[in-house]
C-alpha cells in the first residue's frame, strides 16, 4: 500500500529526484483510477490494461526529466495522459477499419516502427517542453500546452482565460508564432518537433 501521507507534489519531486520507491508509490496510488478512465473510454479490459502500463511509462519518463509546472496537478496530468492515449488508440482503430486495402501492411509497419518512433517523440517532447518553459508569457505557455499537448476543449480554455473564441484564436496564433521563433533561433526545423508534438 502507498503512504497516503505523501502529498502529490512531494511524490512528483521525489520521482524527479530519482526515488524508485516514489515511482512505485505513484503507480500504486493512481493505477485504479487510470484503469477506470481507460475502461470507460475503450470498453476493452485488455486494451485498458495495456494503455494503463503505457500511461505510467510516459508519466514517469516525463517526471524524471522535467518537473511539472504545478506539481499539485499531478493527478490531472496522469489522467489526461491516459485519456490522450485512449483517444489516440480509438482514432488508430478507426483508421484501421476504414483502410481495408492496406491494413496488413500498415499494422506490420506500425509494429516495426514503434521503438524508433517513440525515441523520436520522446526527444521531441523533451525539447518542446524546454522551449515552452522559456516562453516569457505564462498565458502563452498555458494556451499552447492546454490546446496542443492536452487537447483541451477550446470553450473551456476560453472560459478560464475570460476571452471569447475570436480572441482565443489571436492569442493562440501569437503564442504559436513566438514558440516557432524560439525553435528557429535554436536551429530546429518546425517539421522536426512541431509536427510530432503539437500538430
Amino acid at each position: 500500500m502507498s503512504d497516503s501521507s505523501t502529498s502529490n507534489p512531494d511524490l512528483a519531486h521525489r520521482v524527479l529526484g530519482g526515488d524508485k520507491r516514489a515511482e512505485a508509490e505513484l503507480v500504486t496510488r493512481f493505477q485504479k483510477g487510470v484503469r477506470q478512465i481507460l475502461m470507460r473510454i475503450t470498453g476493452n479490459l485488455s486494451l485498458a490494461e495495456e494503455l494503463c502500463q503505457e500511461t505510467f511509462i510516459i508519466t514517469l519518463r516525463r517526471l524524471r526529466s522535467v518537473p511539472l509546472e504545478d506539481p499539485s496537478k499531478l493527478p490531472a496530468f496522469i489522467a489526461q495522459t491516459a485519456r490522450n492515449l485512449a483517444i489516440a488508440e480509438k482514432r488508430k482503430e478507426r483508421r484501421r477499419r476504414t483502410d481495408t486495402d492496406g491494413e496488413g501492411i500498415e499494422l506490420i509497419a506500425d509494429a516495426t516502427a514503434t521503438h524508433d518512433r517513440w525515441a523520436d517523440v520522446s526527444a521531441a517532447a523533451s525539447a518542446v517542453r524546454t522551449i515552452l518553459q522559456e516562453l516569457p508569457s505564462e498565458r502563452d505557455r498555458s494556451v499552447l500546452i492546454r490546446h496542443y499537448l492536452h487537447d483541451e476543449d477550446r470553450a473551456l480554455i476560453c472560459r478560464d482565460l475570460g476571452i471569447n473564441e475570436a480572441a482565443f484564436n489571436v492569442v493562440l496564433f501569437r503564442a504559436r508564432k513566438r514558440f516557432l521563433e524560439k525553435l528557429a533561433r535554436r536551429g530546429i526545423r518546425r517539421a522536426d518537433l512541431f509536427s510530432l508534438i503539437l500538430v
